[in-house]
């Protein structure tokens, strides 16, 4: 069964949102951290339009090219699935990114001026057992074909094996359950400009926590 991996996570990390400003407070750093998050999980623009001096729309755009991105990263536009399900997925993950569960914490201002910000984060457990459960529904379904001529092409089981994973994943998320809670640190630092910024790295560190698919 061909497989995409990482199919949810690093849209945080592609949507670093940057601030300018002269000197930020560690109260003021822990708000810039929270608009971060909200409008890249949440799709809650407020706080990050106040943030960064955008508009709803520019904030809305970033959102869905972020999520373009993570359907081309994940192999999702080049696998030969229908639009409908195409769209489903762009849903899904829309959803998916919604139940994120995290808590901006204490803020602590470094020595060389840049600042950290604790982020208690819990795992999304949605695909626990789901590449079993696909890979057991599909063998099932290609069982009952006894016809050469019936066998489906590439694109076909394509089709299929994310139909049902589309499917797994949807029944998960009706009743979300989460892991034992994990914390990240967030450092937030300015360059010669004073224009702050997280460093990727950890916004990537998070996404893997919060939306973990090792093994599938």
């Amino acid at each position: 069964m061909k497989r995409r991996k990482k199919a949810v996570g690093l849209l945080v990390a592609a949507a670093v949102m940057l601030l300018t400003a002269c000197k930020m407070s560690p109260e003021e750093v822990g708000t810039y951290a929270q608009s971060i998050l909200d409008a890249s999980y949440k799709a809650d623009f407020d706080e990050y339009t106040e943030q960064t001096d955008s508009t709803k729309e520019e904030a809305e755009n970033l959102y869905e090219n972020n999520i373009d991105q993570m359907m081309t990263i994940a192999g999702y536009d080049s696998a030969g699935l229908s639009d409908e399900l195409l769209d489903n997925y762009r849903q899904l993950f829309k959803d998916m990114l919604a139940l994120a569960e995290y808590e901006v914490g204490e803020v602590t201002e470094e020595e060389d001026g840049s600042f950290t910000v604790a982020v208690t984060a819990k795992p999304l457990t949605a695909f626990e057992g789901l590449e079993a459960e696909v890979t057991e529904a599909v063998q099932a379904e290609l069982a009952g074909i006894t016809d050469v001529s019936q066998i489906p092409g590439e694109d076909e089981i394509n089709q299929m094996v994310f139909q049902k994973m589309y499917e797994g994943l949807q029944s998960r998320m009706e009743s979300p359950t989460y892991g034992e809670p994990q914390q990240v640190d967030l450092h937030v630092a300015a360059d010669s400009d004073n224009v702050y910024s997280v460093a990727e790295s950890d916004l990537t560190a998070l996404d893997q926590i919060l939306f973990p698919t090792e093994g599938f």
